[in-house]
């Protein structure tokens, strides 16, 4: 049994394509039976998705499937949020809400993070924010922009890249993942070297895998549609020679078809099983919800200076009962 745990829908504003209810629909026809959706850097999509899965749990038609929706986020992460920032040193990591508890603290650290895009006007994390919150979190890294690939890509050293992934085991223990990514290798030069160093690392950590593709749209052939939204997104024209032209597959593919591109890059048989089960495991814990159709208020901590002046205030208000 399989489950894609790596999606981005059209929140991620023109980097993807896919209503959260057609993400659904889509999932119905392939029988999964969760998706996840792991939009950046906000919550906007959560509603949607889980409206939609809702919906299709109580549905009275017998033969119409439930399909649970799995509440992730991918957000950039940074060593140390108050140190002097460059492109390369901030990265992407994936993290799923396990259950209600860590929902509500998967929107402090969102909120919390926003609250920082003044500074590269890039909303981020940093370890002692995650630190705070690791409780209930589940993990992984990979992704075109995850700190995996950055590194690897740029040819940091192992060293550096282990201590970096050890740091975050320390945090997060068993809740902490690796990615292998689903793309073809002979064609993508650096997914296969990152692929490769994930494998590795993996090996050499005792880490378990999971396998994705990163799907950006619902079906292969809405894959031109894609490259104009990011063409938009770039300010750049569809003639453009330098426009961004992604070469991989994004599409929602279905068990069979991930596993077969993983036997084609020469994965054993068992492993890619294995990575696939992993994914499974994680869906089956994953079991966030939300309330729906009511007006939710977060709770603040008041510093005492401000909550003095609040009642001194409201002591001298004249409160016209009428």
């Amino acid at each position: 049994m399989y489950v894609p745990l790596h999606w981005h829908s059209t929140f991620s504003f023109l980097e993807a394509l896919g209503h959260p209810k057609d993400i659904i629909q889509r999932a119905k026809e392939l029988w999964y039976p969760s998706i996840a959706i792991t939009d950046y850097n906000w919550m906007f999509w959560i509603p949607a998705f889980f409206q939609a899965s809702q919906d299709s749990k109580n549905s009275d038609d017998e033969n119409v499937q439930w399909v649970k929706s799995i509440f992730w986020t991918e957000i950039w992460f940074v060593m140390d949020i108050n140190a002097s920032l460059i492109w390369k040193n901030i990265w992407n990591l994936c993290l799923i809400a396990e259950n209600d508890k860590w929902y509500h603290n998967m929107m402090e650290l969102v909120a919390f993070a926003n609250q920082q895009w003044y500074s590269n006007w890039i909303p981020k994390l940093d370890v002692n924010a995650l630190k705070e919150k690791s409780e209930w979190i589940i993990i992984f890294a990979w992704g075109e922009q995850s700190w995996m690939s950055k590194l690897v890509a740029s040819g940091e050293s192992e060293v550096r890249i282990r201590e970096i992934y050890e740091m975050l085991h320390d945090i997060f223990g068993d809740r902490c993942y690796l990615e292998i990514t689903a793309q073809d290798e002979e064609k993508l030069s650096i997914t296969k070297k990152c692929n490769q160093f994930v494998w590795n690392l993996a090996k050499k950590t005792n880490t378990k895998l999971i396998v994705n593709n990163d799907f950006r749209y619902l079906r292969e052939e809405d894959k031109h549609t894609r490259e104009i939204a990011l063409a938009i997104k770039d300010w750049a024209k569809m003639y453009d020679l330098n426009r961004r032209r992604p070469a991989g597959k994004y599409h929602i593919m279905d068990s069979e078809e991930i596993r077969n591109i993983c036997l084609k890059n020469w994965y054993d048989a068992s492993e890619v099983d294995e990575w696939m089960e992993n994914n499974w495991k994680i869906a089956e814990i994953a079991n966030a919800s939300m309330l729906l159709h009511q007006k939710l208020f977060p709770r603040y901590n008041i510093p005492d200076h401000v909550k003095a002046l609040y009642d001194k205030y409201w002591a001298d208000a004249i409160i016209d009962e009428d």
